[in-house]
């Protein structure tokens, strides 16, 4: 049988009580570190029923918890306006779609005016956050106001579902006087290419004012869509 000296009966007890404890921590910590599988949200003690009732959480560990200003979603976790997914930091449209479902929204049937509403009013739009939100700002000063909601279509990305929540009221797009602004002003609107604008400045010169844009059809740089989407912003 083998014999153990009495100090050395001392390290290999003490050894055992330092893994004993190892385990204890770590089996009290894990449960805790779990709930990043689920969803912990900064935002109210209500989140949790109110995503039960709009119907995108159906299981208990999907409801979100209170902790800390950290947002955690699955394996993506937002901290201080910080994002990471799997050790890479997440894209602007990936953060921007995380952190909308945490910022209060308007409800299916509400409606938001689309030429009128600031970034604020826009975030209360389901799947608009920050970065959409400004881009809708962006794009309508480009276009010099928005005509119909079907022109979020061209925002890179933009979603679709949120589109039923936006509407059009008295819209009077800033005009374009197609006879006067020169070739680098013609291209700065979204519907003008460089080679529209050019066509337009050639045609003024050899054709004099242009009365209408009908008389663009003959120009290859003029499909009949192309002139259909321009109308609403020109003026002669």
């Amino acid at each position: 049988m083998l014999y153990l000296q009495k100090s050395d009966r001392k390290v290999i007890l003490t050894l055992l009580a330092v893994i004993v404890v190892a385990l204890g921590i770590i089996f009290l910590t894990g449960g805790e570190n779990e709930t990043t599988n689920g969803l912990v949200s900064t935002d109210s003690t209500n989140l949790g029923d109110r995503l039960r009732d709009s119907g995108k959480v159906r299981h208990h560990k999907d409801v979100p918890q209170i902790r800390e200003r950290t947002v955690y979603v699955r394996t993506k976790v937002i901290y201080r306006d910080t994002a990471y997914q799997r050790g890479r930091r997440l894209t602007q449209t990936e953060y921007d779609s995380i952190k909308a479902h945490y910022q209060p929204k308007i409800h299916q049937g509400e409606h938001v005016v689309l030429n009128t509403a600031d970034t604020t009013q826009l975030k209360t739009v389901p799947g608009i956050g920050p970065y959409f939100a400004r881009k809708i700002v962006q794009y309508g000063q480009r276009l010099g106001g928005f005509v119909s909601v079907d022109q979020l279509d061209e925002i890179e990305d933009f979603p679709l579902d949120a589109k039923e929540y936006f509407t059009i009221e008295k819209s009077s797009p800033v005009k374009l006087d197609i006879n006067h602004l020169s070739l680098n002003e013609l291209k700065k609107h979204p519907y003008i290419s460089f080679y529209q604008a050019r066509a337009i400045t050639e045609y003024r010169r050899l054709h004099g004012p242009i009365r209408s844009l009908e008389e663009l059809r003959l120009s290859k740089d003029f499909p009949p869509e192309a002139i259909e989407r321009l109308l609403p912003y020109v003026a002669y």
